[in-house]
């Protein structure tokens, strides 16, 4: 079957027509137009075999979900046009996922003849039971090889900035370093190349603007049209709301300045929309011919980040309009690390001073990701091959330079009283937005030992001028004093609000390197927004004097570059560490004695927690990391496990513990079996995903599962 549907498309597109072909083989195929009247490559395929099928109430749109979680949203242009398409979609769906078991004293099974499809492959019965062959299946099925593209782009949504930065392949193989960083505001100003992150959009929810865009723009809405603006969604300071919650989901929702809500995943989408399309506009001013499958994305995540959180932005990046086989996360102080080895051989080659040998083989680092809401930090070793591994679990807190920003804000309120501030908020939005600004730019300014300053607007003075004569409160003078509309904080009252937080930085840094795994580190490298700040800087590179620190050139961009590097190299992080104990729950056994004293066994109403992956145990990427038995009834449609998690230093023995949580499932559609067999299933790792694949035992039969964290 073939014809026009609409597919949805993404958050501000919406549905475009494409067109499509359901072929009997259970592919299905989407081009732009119809391939008989004009020569063309299918843009996107997805095999629905096992897939299902949800209708909506309109009447038209229907969702094809695959047996490996991808989704394809369509509508149709009638319930009759709808319900055809349906009934040919389950007839192809039926037609592959038959299976006939003959008798267990019959052999065969499915035949001597091998069947590959997208999302499970058909082996030889006899095929070897070998380990390292069976692994080598699970591996062909759980990842996928790129395709090939002309261009790597790179996405990095920060809690204060984002930014977006390219390269061609071309470029790349003559200088790893010959990346493209989108502008947009200038460093005067702002102390950076990205945009603030902050999203403007209109009451009913459509795009309106982004980054400094959006600030000018909704600060002239407040001034001329204050009723409108305040029907706008205006979104900043978001992305800590992944960090935040602990039982993240999909259908979270972020309020917006004015305490509007909306769902955080649409937030996020429109971000990466916007910046996905202004960086394509660019790209597509060097390439004319090119096409937005002919670009790699690569999206920054911190490393600290749970494996939901990870899905949740994979979520984003799809709605957006990126889809996930054009996707690549990248935890943010590896991109950083690739970076900054890249920047040393660079200063070799151009025979500058360099510390080159903190990337040697062998050589082991700390990667200090300073950013605004975190402070993420990995530790790695640098293998013969030039990649890297990871020799500790990625760890840190929200230590972020917002936590200054928000020290700040209390010391304003200090100096002139809370229900000034609170007045000038709500009556001089755009002022107060200009000087959120100063404040920010102020922060980054690479000093430590002179006067902070920060422009006061005339509208704040006015509202302390009626509260305070003297302007300044008794407590602080001496040490605050305002000059030609500045305000002018002494050094010391400054490093006292940096204190705390530089302290808990450098006392996290320091008690990860007495663990016994990272004695050899002999390097830190300081990259991230917040690593600008000179009173930071100064203090980590004081107490680590014994270490070669590294703080590079615009360090706020360094992981932005880092990840397009990432997104031309197939495997450049090759193993990391597990961060819980990762185990699914099994009912326990209890012996009772018999009157012969023998013991019979007994199930219990507990479930115990079996272990799959220890915390701490190393992960290869790309190679099965565990694998474990599942039995499976007659007729059973699917495999359902649920996974739990635990930080503690050893595993629960109940999935009841305090310390134990469920963060997720797997779950492997399946044909109906007309016997009890059992599944043989691995789990394998991609550089920041979990894979699934399940083998049957009697015909070798494999299934790609979906490895769910986010509900």
């Amino acid at each position: 079957m073939e014809g026009t549907l609409k597919r949805k498309i993404s958050f501000f597109t919406g549905y475009q027509e494409k067109w499509f072909v359901l072929a009997d083989d259970g592919n299905i195929k989407q081009f732009d137009s119809n391939p008989a009247e004009k020569k063309q490559s299918p843009k996107w395929t997805m095999n629905i075999n096992l897939a299902e099928v949800t209708t909506k109430d309109d009447g038209l749109r229907f969702v094809v979900t695959a047996s490996n979680g991808r989704t394809l949203k369509l509508k149709a242009q009638g319930k009759e046009e709808r319900e055809e398409w349906i009934k040919f979609f389950k007839i192809i769906n039926e037609k592959q996922s038959q299976v006939s078991y003959l008798d267990e004293a019959e052999e065969g099974g499915f035949g001597p003849v091998a069947q590959e499809l997208e999302n499970h492959i058909v082996v030889q019965s006899e095929v070897s039971s070998d380990e390292k062959k069976r692994h080598e299946q699970f591996k062909a099925m759980s990842f996928k090889p790129r395709r090939n593209y002309t261009m790597v782009a790179a996405i990095d949504i920060g809690s204060a900035y984002s930014g977006t930065a390219f390269s061609s392949k071309s470029d790349f193989t003559t200088n790893p370093l010959n990346i493209c960083v989108m502008g947009g505001i200038p460093t005067t100003n702002n102390m950076s190349s990205k945009v603030p992150t902050v999203l403007l959009l209109k009451p009913d929810r459509s795009f309106d603007a982004f980054g400094n865009e959006a600030e000018d723009k909704y600060t002239r809405l407040t001034l001329t049209k204050p009723q409108y603006a305040n029907q706008c969604y205006y979104f900043t300071r978001f992305k800590m709301q992944l960090y935040n919650n602990r039982n993240l989901k999909k259908s979270l929702t972020i309020k917006d300045i004015s305490g509007k809500e909306m769902k955080a995943v649409d937030v996020f989408a429109a971000c990466i929309e916007y910046l996905k399309n202004a960086t394509f506009t660019r790209v597509k001013q060097l390439i004319l011919n090119l096409e937005e499958e002919d670009i790699h994305w690569v999206l920054t995540v911190p490393a600290i980040w749970t494996e939901a959180a990870r899905q949740f932005m994979i979520e984003a990046a799809e709605k957006g309009g990126i889809h996930e086989d054009n996707l690549t996360l990248a935890l943010e102080p590896e991109a950083a690390a690739l970076c900054c080895k890249s920047l040393e051989i660079q200063k070799k080659d151009t025979g500058q001073n360099t510390k080159l040998g903190s990337f040697s083989p062998g050589s082991r680092f700390l990667v200090v990701d300073l950013g605004g809401g975190t402070v993420d930090i990995t530790a790695n070793e640098v293998m013969t091959s030039g990649q890297i591994k990871e020799i500790h679990c990625a760890s840190g807190g929200p230590w972020g330079g917002n936590t200054i920003n928000t020290k700040i804000w209390s010391l304003l309120q200090g100096i002139f009283g809370t229900e000034v501030l609170r007045t000038f908020i709500a009556e001089n939005r755009d002022d107060y937005l200009d000087l959120v600004k100063d404040i920010e730019r102020e922060k980054r300014l690479d000093k430590s030992n002179s006067k902070y300053r920060i422009g006061i607007p005339g509208s704040l003075l006015v509202e302390v001028k009626k509260s305070n004569p003297d302007m300044i409160a008794e407590k602080y003078r001496g040490k605050a004093e305002l000059k030609q509309n500045q305000l002018r904080i002494i050094p010391e009252l400054i490093q006292s609000i940096f204190k705390e937080g530089i302290d808990t930085i450098i006392g996290y840094v320091e008690m990860l390197l007495n663990e016994p795994g990272l004695s050899r580190v002999k390097s830190l490298l300081l990259v991230g927004g917040y690593a600008s700040c000179g009173l930071l800087k100064d203090a980590i590179q004081e107490h680590f004097n014994h270490l070669s620190v590294i703080c590079p050139f615009e360090p706020g961009l360094i992981v932005l570059k880092g990840a397009v590097i990432m997104g031309h190299m197939d495997t450049p992080i090759v193993g990391r560490m597990a961060k819980y104990h990762y185990g699914i729950a099994i009912l326990g056994d209890e012996q009772k004695p018999n009157f012969d004293g023998s013991l019979t066994t007994f199930p219990t109403s507990q479930q115990e927690f079996y272990t799959i992956i220890p915390k701490g145990s190393p992960i290869q990427v790309n190679e099965v990391v565990t694998e474990y038995d599942f039995p499976i009834e007659v007729n059973q449609v699917e495999a359902y496990i649920q996974i739990y998690a635990s930080e503690d230093k050893h595993p629960p023995k109940l999935i009841s513990e305090e310390s134990c949580r469920k963060i997720g499932h797997i779950r492997i559609k399946l044909p109906r079996f007309r016997r009890t067999t059992k599944l043989l299933i691995g789990i394998s790792n991609d550089e920041t995903e979990f894979k699934v694949v399940a083998r049957e035992e009697h015909t070798g039969k494999c299934f790609v599962g979906v490895c769910r964290f986010l509900d």
